[in-house]
């Protein structure tokens, strides 16, 4: 009989004692899931979309393309800034040039026509200069002679120096800014060459197409993205870390990682913690773990090409 009583009164304390076992929480690893920052590859210039080269899940290639615009326009701009290219050098390459035959032909046919009239002016003055010690000839006509042969003189040099100075090349300073001139204008060309060709958007990263955002037929303005591209081995690994375990963390430490169906022996370093605890788990399995105050911490996986952005992993150090 007493052995009996002695079991009924321990019943009550073996009970609570096992309750007390299956409530306490071991404390195994901190949830998390692994992240990846997605990279928008946006429109350098408005205009209507003809093409989109890749779809959702595709993976790409630095230098693969990606969409292109409507490059119209451009094309005529192009077209139009390599004409003026050429004009700008043609002219300062005629300027280190002198005049063409064709173009002193009038000139040396003045030339010929005041070197005559020259002739006969000095035939005249000297004809008359003869007559005048005997009278026959005024002092004012003398005059007039002279001032006849000195204008032809004068008319003939000036027809010279328009001769020579078409024969020279331009001034130095003409030149020079003629070359500045055609500089100028095949910078305008190249630039316009960079717009048309930038019309072809292609990746300069290699990874994932997360999202096709618009489609050919669409105006797309400048900046607006048209894909969205998840960049290879960027993944990171976010976990919720409680504030009482916080001191355990460092930027540069080494945590272990674990998920359903990876290969065992995952590592990642630590290279972010939060400084506000605003953060909590963003799945939430009782009341108790929504009371806590959490902090984010962010690690960096030796092997990013074994985890996969979305899946849920567990972390410990």
């Amino acid at each position: 009989m007493p052995k009996v009583l002695i079991s009924r009164m321990a019943l009550p304390a073996l009970a609570a004692l096992a309750l007390a076992g299956c409530t306490q929480k071991t404390d195994t690893g901190y949830s998390g899931y692994v992240e990846a920052q997605a990279v928008a590859i946006a429109a350098p210039q408005a205009g209507w979309l003809s093409a989109v080269s890749v779809d959702r899940g595709d993976a790409v290639h630095d230098g693969q393309p990606l969409f292109s615009l409507d490059a119209t326009q451009a094309g005529h701009a192009l077209e139009g800034a390599e004409q003026r290219a050429v004009a700008a050098n043609a002219n300062a390459e005629d300027l280190q040039k002198g005049a063409r035959q064709a173009d002193i032909a009038p000139l040396v046919e003045q030339r010929r026509q005041a070197q005559a009239q020259l002739d006969l002016a000095r035939s005249n003055e000297a004809r008359y200069a003869q007559l005048e010690p005997k009278g026959f000839v005024s002092a004012a006509q003398m005059d007039t002679l002279r001032a006849t042969t000195r204008q032809a003189e004068a008319s003939l040099a000036n027809i010279d120096k328009q001769i020579s100075d078409k024969q020279l090349a331009a001034r130095t300073d003409q030149q020079k800014a003629a070359l500045a001139q055609a500089e100028a204008s095949r910078a305008d060309a190249a630039s316009a060459a960079w717009t048309v060709g930038d019309r072809d958007v292609r990746a300069r990263i290699e990874g994932r197409v997360e999202e096709r955002l618009r489609e050919p037929g669409e105006f797309v303005p400048q900046g607006a993205a048209v894909v969205t591209i998840l960049p290879k081995d960027r993944e990171f690994v976010r976990f919720y870390v409680p504030q009482a375990d916080l001191s355990k963390f460092s930027l540069g430490k080494l945590v272990h990682v674990r998920c359903d169906g990876c290969a065992a022996g995952l590592t990642a370093k630590v290279r972010f913690i939060s400084t506000v605890s605003e953060f909590t788990p963003p799945v939430i399995y009782s009341v108790k773990e929504r009371q806590k105050l959490m902090f984010l911490v962010e690690a960096t996986p030796a092997r990013p090409e074994a985890i996969h952005a979305g899946q849920p992993v567990d972390v410990s150090l």
